[in-house]
């Protein structure tokens, strides 16, 4: 069993990455094959629309023509049991960093046809974290939730039933005083960090050991 876990933050060392860390660790202890990827070490772009994966008598039917630091990545996801895309919530959806490689993950697998099912690997199972800063009864403002469920709805579409993890109000930084960000209630966000946030932990683990069993 192989997972593939996927971190579309900038930063490798924050709420995204240590959730992504404990999937990992969770996968690990089931006796898997677990791996995290950080997207900003990868030199990449989305779509280009060049259609290459459209075409039935190419070499790339089903797959990614382009050639970049995304290729290896892909290639991994496709022959992952799970995969698990993990990513902060920037003005709503997610970074750019995870949508340019959502496009490049599940453009090459549509279809533009109702005459066969789309070429993704089935029965994949798949989950997505996304981690924010603003409450859970807040996501709605800034249209949030419509975006998670399109994303769940295309990891349906083209794998398995999704699982989604929600990590909400989390902490930004380490240390808020360096920074004018008086919008938020410091005290409020670092002990939810410091009685929540561990337990998160452990349900991403659980999360991790769970998709692999």
């Amino acid at each position: 069993m192989r997972l593939l876990a996927i971190n579309g933050s900038p930063r490798k060392n924050m709420n995204t990455a240590h959730l992504l860390g404990e999937v990992v660790n969770g996968a690990a202890s089931q006796g898997a094959n677990a791996e995290l990827v950080h997207l900003r070490d990868k030199k990449y772009s989305g779509c280009t629309s060049c259609f290459a994966c459209k075409d039935p008598a190419g070499k790339y039917y089903g797959r990614c023509a382009m050639r970049d630091g995304l290729t290896g990545v892909l290639e991994t996801a496709h022959k992952a049991d799970v995969l698990v895309l993990g990513t902060p919530v920037y003005y709503g959806g997610e970074t750019s960093l995870m949508r340019a490689f959502m496009e490049r993950l599940c453009f090459q697998y549509h279809l533009y046809t109702d005459k066969k099912p789309p070429l993704s690997p089935r029965k994949k199972n798949v989950a997505l974290i996304y981690t924010m800063n603003v409450k859970r009864e807040e996501m709605a403002g800034y249209g949030t939730p419509a975006v998670i469920a399109n994303a769940k709805g295309i990891m349906e579409e083209l794998f398995a039933p999704c699982e989604v993890f929600l990590c909400c109000d989390t902490k930004q930084v380490n240390d808020y005083s360096r920074y004018e960000m008086d919008v938020w209630d410091v005290p409020g966000k670092l002990k939810r960090h410091e009685e929540i946030f561990p337990k998160e932990l452990g349900q991403a683990f659980e999360l991790g050991a769970r998709l692999v069993a």
